[in-house]
């Protein structure tokens, strides 16, 4: 019971939008169920539904679940009332407990899930997230209009997450002066790609590396 309930204290201080009155599934019930779900497969809200029907007996092992479960499309308003900031905060810092060794490298980058837009009547779901390479896990993750605001995007990111110690990589696009010294900041490293629209910075790095080749210095390996 401790071991599949504990990851609702990292979400006790998360707000509960909806009028208590109203409120027929408790949130903590509710957030369980998502979890539990997901981890036997479950791929949206349709899924989940279909997991709480079918596993009330199991579920209501850890919580009381007096009014059973909320259907699929309950269930989407529930999660869409949320306020996803804090949500992103509460999640974040329960899957940093998970990894059982130090961050190592995390990999921040950002993807345009395939098939999101195709129809025409929506945008691209494009989301930033951050990956614990050694742990293979994501640790947080934001999404975005497009890859031109990943920019906007990473430093709110960074701000979810202990990085303390660890290697913080970034493809070209967060080559920025702020999003380097907030990962200084935070007691980290980072390593950040660099590409000719860098204008000075790119020619800096060049002549550097020329003449260090120049002299001798030879990269690593």
């Amino acid at each position: 019971m401790f071991e599949a309930t504990v990851f609702l204290d990292y979400f006790a201080d998360l707000p509960d939008p909806r009028q208590p009155g109203k409120v027929a599934y408790r949130l903590d019930e509710v957030l369980l169920l998502a979890l539990l779900a997901i981890l036997a497969g479950a791929e949206g809200f349709t899924d989940i539904a279909r997991f709480g029907r079918t596993k009330v007996a199991l579920l209501r092992r850890f919580l009381p679940f007096r009014n059973g479960t909320p259907s699929h499309d309950h269930l989407g308003d529930i999660f869409a009332a949320l306020d996803p900031v804090a949500f992103r905060r509460c999640f974040a810092t329960w899957a940093a407990t998970l990894t059982q060794t130090p961050l190592d490298v995390i990999a921040i980058d950002g993807k345009t899930s395939r098939r999101s837009g195709q129809a025409g009547a929506r945008d691209a779901l494009h989301v930033v997230s951050a990956f614990a390479a050694r742990q293979r896990l994501v640790l947080a993750q934001t999404k975005v209009s497009g890859k031109s605001n990943e920019i906007a995007a990473i430093p709110a990111l960074l701000d979810l997450l202990s990085i303390e110690g660890a290697i913080v990589t970034i493809d070209a696009m967060g080559c920025q002066r702020a999003i380097a010294r907030k990962i200084l900041d935070k007691k980290a490293d980072y390593v950040l790609a660099l590409k000719g629209n860098q204008g000075t910075l790119h020619d800096d790095v060049t002549l550097f590396v020329e003449e260090q080749r120049a002299r001798g210095n030879r990269e690593p390996g």
